[in-house]
């Protein structure tokens, strides 16, 4: 089996797990936030100007800045990633898919790049949800201007969908160390040190440090502090993240080819 119909089979299998389910949760909070600010039940801290109006875009960075900053879009990713994974190799269920297919290099990439496709596909259509709830029922209020492009002062809409990029590149690597650890330890376990290691790693990028660069939340936060940003800085960012992804893989791959499944 190629990894193509390796990847296949893991969006088949996703579509179909319950567990699947969790995913359309950020779509379903944006969806409340959206309508709980229009009712005037929730409010949302950040101001825009002295009239606190949003436009499409200005709504969108608050409503992803509270789901990824409270840590929910991320909890969930890894949750997700823990049953897919470490899941299957504790209810043995992986050692079927080792008997056809053989390679488990295979079996391991197939795996995270499915993964990886979920989670962009769940993290899009968030997105969608904000950008839909936002015309259904903030922009023909008082509270809206109907205006797609930002308004928030110094950040423009190509910062604001950077901002987004850059930490949707760290849920990538959250998901690799989810199928590293997810190797020894039962879903449990690998959710539980991998939000342990979300969250260190959120602290640590909010710091000032050499190392602190090298990741693209560094980044993605001096973007929405209106701070000073070098494009070649972010690059060297980005490509640190794949590299150390690919790494953290390749690790994982050799890890899982000693093994032993029962």
């Amino acid at each position: 089996m190629s990894l193509a119909q390796v990847i296949k089979t893991e969006l088949y299998k996703d579509s179909h797990r319950k567990s699947s389910l969790m995913l359309f949760i950020p779509m379903l909070l944006a969806f409340v936030i959206t309508f709980g600010y229009s009712q005037g039940m929730i409010k949302l801290d950040l101001t825009v100007g002295s009239t606190e109006v949003f436009s499409c875009m200005d709504f969108v960075f608050i409503v992803w800045n509270v789901l990824s900053g409270l840590g929910i879009v991320g909890i969930l990713l890894i949750l997700f990633a823990a049953f897919q994974f470490s899941g299957e190799i504790e209810r043995g269920q992986i050692k079927l898919m080792l008997l056809r297919i053989g390679k488990r290099s295979t079996v391991m990439l197939g795996k995270y790049l499915a993964a990886i496709i979920v989670a962009g596909v769940s993290i899009i259509g968030t997105l969608l949800v904000c950008i839909v709830s936002y015309y259904l029922f903030v922009s023909g209020s008082s509270m809206g201007t109907g205006l797609f492009v930002s308004t928030i002062e110094g950040l423009s809409t190509w910062n604001i969908w950077a901002c987004i990029f850059l930490q949707i590149l760290m849920y990538f690597i959250l998901i690799g160390i989810t199928f590293l650890i997810g190797i020894f330890t039962n879903p449990f376990v690998t959710f539980i040190l991998t939000m342990v290691i979300m969250y260190v790693g959120n602290y640590l990028t909010g710091a000032e440090s050499f190392v602190s660069k090298l990741f693209p939340a560094y980044w993605s936060n001096r973007l929405m502090l209106n701070g000073t940003v070098s494009i070649i800085s972010v690059v060297i960012s980005v490509c640190f993240t794949a590299a150390l992804t690919a790494l953290i893989m390749f690790t994982a791959t050799i890890l899982f080819q000693r093994q032993d499944i029962k």
